[in-house]
């Protein structure tokens, strides 16, 4: 399986790196870590998620974090990583359900 991140994604993890990082670098690594670990187990493991709240989506939850990786897979060979979020974010947005 391999694991695509979007760019809404990529854009999520550097949102995260740019309040975290002033704030606790260690934290950020430790944030950081936690987050490519989770995506780590979902290459082996991709139903590891649940059902997510948007049809055809996926939702993990990082460990000892309040981050949701939010994923789909296309076909049996891709994870497409559509946001990696704050659990206390609106999700999804009630204009029309969708990622963006």
């Amino acid at each position: 399986m391999h694991i695509r991140l979007s760019a809404d994604a990529e854009a999520d993890l550097e949102q995260l790196a740019e309040w975290l990082q002033p704030r606790s670098a260690q934290g950020l690594d430790r944030l950081l870590t936690a987050v490519f670990t989770t995506l780590a187990q979902l290459e082996g493991f991709p139903l590891l998620g649940r059902e997510g709240r948007v049809e055809g989506t996926r939702e993990l939850v990082v460990p000892r974090t309040s981050l949701i990786v939010i994923y789909t897979l296309p076909d049996a060979y891709h994870l497409d990583v559509e946001r990696i979020l704050d659990a206390r974010q609106k999700y999804p947005p009630e204009e029309d359900g969708s990622l963006k």
